[in-house]
């Protein structure tokens, strides 16, 4: 059996050998890191999830050889511990972004909604639409907007408050807080309109 040391250079050498010995050598490490990062963050993930990312990062250290980047072999299971955790990180973030609210908020009874469904319209737009580029162009709506009206609608959409929890958080009138949606809700599909995304 190859010596921690020899191991890591063959496999910077791109020795494919030391390299299927230095996978399952690592592999618990590495997934058992992935796994703590997602859950101090109580991310849901499945078993599937862990070994997609766990394999990605053993992929992503072959194809940019970043073996060759430790200087202390004996330092090897601390750094992908560091690696590993980092990867989860980038995965919660990457997710967080693709999934941002599913373009949902809550209304006033404090249901969950579809933004599809509360901006008056007499026609659905394209759920392929709410799933990718109105999510994005809601999003830019929503930056565009005043600092008040911005953090209510991210607190409607994002964070599925309903208009009294708003109300109370924000300590001003339920009345407010509903105009200011209904107003904002009507303006961006004008905006939505003109750009062609309905």
């Amino acid at each position: 059996m190859l010596t921690l040391k020899e191991l890591v250079n063959r496999c910077v050498n791109k020795d494919k050998s030391a390299w299927s010995e230095f996978v399952p050598r690592f592999r618990p490490v590495v997934e058992k890191s992935v796994r703590s990062r997602l859950a101090r963050h109580n991310f849901p993930h499945t078993t599937e999830d862990l070994k997609d990312i766990t394999q990605g990062i053993f992929l992503d250290i072959w194809e940019k050889n970043k073996l060759a980047l430790v200087k202390d072999e004996d330092k090897i299971t601390g750094w992908l511990v560091v690696v590993a955790q980092n990867a989860a990180i980038d995965y919660i973030r990457s997710q967080a972004k693709f999934n941002r609210q599913r373009s949902v908020c809550a209304n006033e009874d404090g249901g969950v909604n579809d933004i599809l469904n509360i901006l008056p319209s007499e026609t659905n737009l394209s759920q392929e639409l709410a799933k990718g580029d109105l999510a994005e162009a809601v999003d830019e709506l929503i930056n565009a907007l005043e600092p008040r009206e911005k953090l209510i609608l991210r607190l409607n959409i994002q964070h599925n408050q309903t208009h009294k929890e708003i109300a109370i958080f924000l300590n001003i009138p339920i009345n407010t807080v509903s105009s200011i949606l209904r107003r904002t809700m009507i303006s961006f599909r004008e905006d939505l309109n003109k750009k062609g995304y309905i």
